[in-house]
């Protein structure tokens, strides 16, 4: 049915109840993906989208082979991001959708050409939009640059189309993978034109997340994303674990 809640939004509102109830203490473990799979009669891609959701939420976190732990029973912020692996991160994009506003191409500034180490000058495709939730009446979430390199322009077809991230986008169609992301984080006071897509008043807080995408290290990026997120509205967290518990 047009404009009903996906069902992977559902499973997530419901396991939320139950956590909210008790039915999974702080500590515990969630149901495992196939118990869930029989218990909602959905897919596995379904179940991952539900348990994405709760860690954006900021209630469980979750690693490979050992399940989602909850921890937290309330939800910390109106929108969060607890994002521990480049996979995560990579397929954070199917969690929210984008408005694409604009795209072109231009010549890299000083400050640009820093991010992909070349030369001032270089062209770049430039894609700007909202990024929102998927709820019947959304919320814009965050104002987003992309730049990424002008033969990899026909990426930006799919941004408002395919309900995945820039990353996941450019290596099905161009075979880039990410596996190094820097990600840095700011404060800003937001300028009246973001304010208004942001809900906000001009001269309010806000955080700028930039994060640079490359194959490897020590490779050139081919991805530079800029966010712009209402600093009350948003968080992010971060997990640091020693290498003697790996």
């Amino acid at each position: 049915m047009a404009g009903s809640q996906p069902k992977y939004s559902l499973i997530a509102d419901q396991l939320m109840r139950e956590i909210g109830k008790g039915q999974h203490q702080i500590g515990s473990y969630l149901p495992t993906e196939s118990e869930l799979m029989r218990a909602y009669g959905v897919s596995r891609n379904t179940v991952r989208a539900a348990v994405q959701n709760l860690r954006t939420r900021g209630v469980v976190s979750s690693r490979q082979g050992q399940g989602s732990k909850v921890i937290a029973a309330l939800e910390k912020a109106a929108f969060a991001e607890s994002i521990q692996s480049i996979d995560e991160l990579i397929a954070f994009g199917h969690e929210t959708r984008r408005v694409l506003l604009s795209h072109e191409i231009i010549k890299a500034d000083a400050e640009l050409a820093d991010h992909f180490r070349c030369a001032p000058g270089r062209r770049l495709a430039r894609a700007k939009m909202l990024r929102q939730t998927l709820d019947e009446e959304p919320e814009t979430l965050a104002i987003v640059t992309l730049w990424m390199d002008a033969l990899l322009e026909t990426a930006v077809e799919d941004l408002s189309e395919v309900r995945k991230s820039a990353a996941e986008i450019i290596r099905q169609r161009f075979g880039y993978e990410t596996n190094s992301v820097v990600q840095t984080i700011h404060a800003e006071s937001l300028g009246p034109e973001d304010a208004t897509m942001l809900g906000s008043k001009s001269g309010d807080p806000t955080l700028v997340v930039t994060r640079v995408y490359s194959a490897a290290a020590m490779a050139q990026p081919f991805l530079v994303a800029r966010s712009l997120c209402r600093a009350d509205n948003f968080r992010v967290v971060s997990k640091f674990t020693s290498k003697k518990s790996t």
